[in-house]
């Protein structure tokens, strides 16, 4: 519901419902055990970060009849794109303000919020995905932009570290893909390329039905190839010890879902009979992994 401010601009109440669900979901992830490896002030700042990201998530993403979408989103992206004005009914919105303030104070550009928001926004079409450009700067909305923001709240340099941030997105978001095929086909979502889709004579049908054949099945490694080549120049991006220390949170993120990257080749992509996940002795057995990789640096 909205109202109206008193130069008769509609004003749009801040969505604190989709707030509390998206700090729940942030507690519930597996990415909330890797904020315990940052300072406190990092870890509060990463951790309400998460929870914006989670919230405009939830916006492109669950089902709403209690208010507008399209119209939060839209609120979000003018915000953004205005050096983070706020919207009419949410200049007292602690959440808000909060965002704000991590912003200014980390010196994290605007316009890498708004790239967020606008993978978002592309999320509410029926989603198609043309070809291997375009499927990178989904990725990068998706989580390169997430990824570089994360940089100066841990403490590292935005400007050396953004080639990182790009090639560690990526690698997450084609593992994501790969793992949500049959999620995203129930939600009318193909996020593979069609270009690729031809070139193995793949069909949309294949994709939203899971008839997963040799040909979608030759689509899916290929695609899986592409994201091993991200983990793996990620990781020669960030050869520095200092900053293997300073980005910890990242590479703890990283050790699980590079493991949950391969689980998914193991089962030989087969992702529409049951939702590939790492298991709690999985998740402990590559994080004791890195842990020992943590004192081997000293932390």
């Amino acid at each position: 519901m909205t109202g109206t401010a008193s130069d008769g601009t509609p004003s749009l109440p801040f969505d604190t419902t989709g707030l509390e669900r998206a700090r729940r979901g942030v507690r519930d992830s597996s990415f909330y055990r890797s904020f315990s490896l940052l300072p406190p002030k990092s870890r509060d700042d990463l951790y309400d970060f998460y929870v914006f990201c989670r919230l405009v998530d939830d916006l492109a993403d669950e089902p709403r009849e209690d208010i507008d979408v399209r119209a939060h989103l839209l609120a979000w992206g003018e915000a953004f794109a205005h050096d983070f004005a706020p919207p009419r009914g949410w200049e007292e919105a602690p959440f808000f303000l909060r965002t704000v303030e991590i912003a200014r104070r980390r010196k994290i550009p605007a316009s890498l919020y708004g790239e967020i928001v606008r993978g978002m926004q592309e999320d509410l079409e029926t989603v198609r995905i043309p070809d291997i450009p375009a499927l990178e700067r989904y990725c990068f909305r998706a989580a390169g932009a997430v990824g570089r923001i994360c940089i100066p709240i841990f403490g590292g340099d935005l400007d050396r570290l953004s080639p990182y941030a790009d090639r560690l997105g990526e690698a997450f978001q084609l593992t994501n893909i790969l793992r949500d095929l049959a999620q995203d086909a129930a939600k009318n979502r193909i996020y593979l390329p069609a270009d690729r889709m031809a070139h193995f004579g793949v069909s949309e049908q294949d994709v939203l039905n899971g008839h997963l054949h040799a040909g979608l099945r030759a689509l899916l490694e290929e695609i899986w190839d592409r994201s091993e080549a991200d983990y793996i120049k990620a990781g020669e991006l960030l050869s520095d010890p200092a900053d293997r220390k300073t980005m910890i949170a990242a590479r703890a993120m990283e050790t699980v879902y590079h493991a949950l990257h391969h689980k998914i080749r193991r089962t030989g992509f087969d992702v529409y009979r049951r939702r590939v996940a790492l298991g709690p002795l999985e998740k402990a057995g590559v994080l004791f992994r890195l842990w020992r990789d943590k004192k081997a640096v000293g932390l």
